[in-house]
């Protein structure tokens, strides 16, 4: 905060006495999609870890998270407080804390270093308290990293008869992924006692076809995803079968994608099946989420081009839905290592009605996004693959051209397992 007010002056910092002592009533904000969807999380999951790390429970720890988002959103800015924000700093916080604190643990095992670097608040929280942050570790269940190259071809179409294509001929995409804890007949109480946590980014050319709101996305791709899944309880009806675990839970969901032509993000509570079947020479694995979206964002389906721009310009390139989020995936192994995968995420989302600006319309957005990946083991440690991603979207509109979009990306990759 103190950055922000002296550092580069940010005006929303300038807080008088005023802005303190007179109740502002909290309504919704249209901040840049990282803010919002990125780092708000990550400022309630500071909150969080400062708590956790001086020992605290994690409903003491949650405690702190809802009074640290609560001061900050009424006494440290001079705007109103921001319903999303409130959403996302509380809720987001929570996962985001309870994992930085977890894997933070592990690191912490064989690099202190690390350990500092994904719970940065043991900077302050070690020296004033004395202590250091207890718990166990050794939950690590994979842990691998993927470097992949691709290309991808979109096409939007609108009952107005548009019909635009865009290729990215080539992208580079490095990922991480992690999975803490057996996902497969684990019965615990314990929030985020397991979780999958994956993050990566790409970039790469664009063919030129469109100019976007900059003219450096006439030559430049991005792309970075955030996708995360915590069990919140969880039972294990099928006991101690070693060949056959199943596992039925209470999940939080969260998906954020940041892309050239798609923003995305779904804050999701869920009920989640997950099973494993161990054969004579193969494994089979599959999972089923259905979950109610809390709060999320699609983008109006050109926000980084050049018609919404021609048509009166733009407050904020998304929208806010509410909805729900499906998800089906299933996974063969066989004993050589070889593995085939295939997953489903569904979105059935709708705008809310008061943010529609010019140009844009509320409506129901539904989303498809289909993985298929093939891996081949070249060693203990490393593995090369395939990989085919769809994405597809459907929008029907009020007051506006109803949109199909979709996008399809090719990749090979390599991936590096650690653990």
């Amino acid at each position: 905060m103190l950055w922000c007010r002296f550092g580069y002056g940010a005006n929303w910092a300038q807080v008088t006495w005023d802005d303190i002592s007179t109740f502002r009533k909290p309504e919704w904000d249209t901040d840049w999609v990282w803010t919002n969807f990125v780092l708000h999380p990550f400022q309630g999951g500071l909150y969080y870890l400062s708590a956790r790390n001086s020992n605290l429970n994690r409903l003491e720890s949650l405690a702190i998270t809802a009074a640290g988002d609560a001061v900050w959103e009424w006494f440290y800015e001079t705007q109103e407080p921001s319903i999303n924000d409130l959403v996302y700093s509380f809720v987001g916080g929570f996962m985001t804390g309870e994992i930085m604190y977890r894997l933070s643990l592990e690191t912490a095992q064989t690099n202190e270093f690390f350990g500092f670097l994904i719970n940065p608040m043991r900077v302050w929280t070690d020296p004033i308290t004395g202590e250091k942050p207890r718990g166990t570790h050794g939950h690590i269940k994979e842990l691998s990293a993927r470097l992949s190259i691709g290309t991808s071809r979109s096409n939007t179409q609108t009952d107005g008869d548009r019909d635009e294509d865009e290729h990215f001929p080539l992208s580079i995409s490095p990922e991480f992924y992690v999975v803490y804890g057996n996902p497969y007949g684990h019965d615990s109480n314990e929030p985020f006692s397991q979780f999958n946590f994956r993050i990566g980014g790409g970039i790469g050319r664009t063919s030129g076809a469109w100019r976007g709101e900059h003219e450096i996305e006439k030559k430049i791709m991005y792309d970075v995803f955030l996708n995360s899944s915590g069990i919140l309880f969880s039972r294990a009806p099928g006991g101690e079968d070693e060949d056959c675990q199943t596992t039925t839970a209470l999940v939080l969901d969260y998906d954020f994608r940041w892309h050239s032509l798609i923003d995305l993000s779904a804050l999701a509570p869920s009920f989640a099946i997950n099973q494993k079947l161990e054969f004579e020479t193969r494994t089979l694995e599959w999972n089923a989420h259905l979950g109610a979206i809390l709060l999320g964002i699609t983008d109006y389906y050109h926000a980084h081009r050049d018609p919404l721009m021609q048509m009166g310009g733009l407050e904020h390139d998304y929208s806010y839905t509410t909805g729900a989020r499906t998800q089906a995936g299933i996974r063969l192994t066989h004993k050589s290592g070889a593995r085939l995968f295939l997953q489903f995420v569904g979105y059935a989302m709708r705008d809310f009605a008061w943010q529609a600006q010019e140009g844009q319309s509320t409506g129901w957005e539904f989303i498809t996004d289909l993985l298929l990946q093939a891996e081949l083991p070249v060693s203990e440690k490393i593995r090369f693959g395939a990989e085919s991603h769809l994405y597809h979207k459907r929008a029907f509109y009020d007051s506006a051209d109803n949109v199909v979009q979709s996008m399809h990306t090719g990749s090979v990759y390599v991936r590096f397992l650690f653990k």
